[in-house]
């Protein structure tokens, strides 16, 4: 793994206190998915595989650190609740 990291978007919301990861084109985004929650312990909400390619899980402070250091991933967000108008 890298020692550069992704770059973390947005702000911490206790309403959403969960990230997306968004990962570099040309990731299969279920396998890196997988063997990242598989390592860092955690489970997905959600895979992104069409728009965009990543997941949507909560994180603790260290697999958030260690995912931000994959080299497959592009960037993340914190997560954020939404209104419609």
């Amino acid at each position: 793994m890298s020692t550069d990291r992704a770059p973390l978007h947005g702000r911490a919301s206790a309403a959403a206190p969960s990230y997306i990861v968004v990962f570099r084109d040309g990731t299969h985004p279920d396998d890196v998915t997988d063997a990242l929650a598989a390592e860092h312990g955690f489970t997905p909400k959600y895979v992104f595989r069409n728009a965009l390619l990543g997941f949507a899980a909560e994180l603790s402070a260290g697999a958030l650190d260690a995912i931000r250091r994959h080299p497959a991933v592009k960037y993340v967000e914190h997560d954020a609740p939404v209104q419609a108008s």
